[in-house]
């Protein structure tokens, strides 16, 4: 998990994970869409703004798509056609990241888009925790079990001994 191999592996496949992906990828969209908003109004140029993107991420697998981004942005394209080639990236936010990119207001539809996120994303974490809460119990509940049935099997077989 030290290596870049390791950690892309391993936040990809947190992204993929059913209960905790769509949370982790709201996170990454929020985060996206708040600190491109503020580069693109800070005047920084797109190509250096996805290096940034690709490092304040937070997540190896979405820096990945980041860097091919990048790499499409260089060869004369816009920004939401690379956006809807990345993998992780919702129609939402390449549909407003086009939006943004005509009009000449991609700072203010970024910014949208990240309040837009914020607002998904406090509605996934309660759905992750109410998910999270019957698997807790089923876990402890199992756990108990297994303890309890560990000190009561040498105790039956003991009293199969005396008789």
């Amino acid at each position: 998990l030290r290596t870049d191999q390791g950690r892309f592996t391993r936040e990809y496949m947190l992204i993929q994970s059913p209960i905790i992906g769509p949370v982790v990828l709201k996170s990454a969209m929020s985060r996206f869409s708040s600190i491109f908003s503020i580069l693109q109004s800070s005047g920084i140029a797109i190509l250096e703004a996805m290096t940034i993107l690709s490092a304040t991420i937070g997540n190896a697998a979405i820096a990945r798509e980041f860097d091919r981004i990048r790499e499409l942005l260089e060869e004369g394209r816009g920004i939401a056609a690379p956006l809807k080639k990345a993998r992780y990236f919702t129609p939402m936010v390449v549909n407003m990241v086009a939006v943004g990119e005509e009009s000449g207001n991609l700072d203010e539809m970024l910014q949208e888009v990240a309040t837009h996120y914020d607002e998904e994303l406090e509605y996934a974490i309660k759905k992750m925790t109410n998910a999270l809460g019957p698997i807790l119990i089923i876990s402890l509940a199992v756990m108990v079990g297994f303890f309890a049935v560990a000190i009561f099997m040498p105790i039956a077989d003991l009293t199969k001994m005396y008789h």
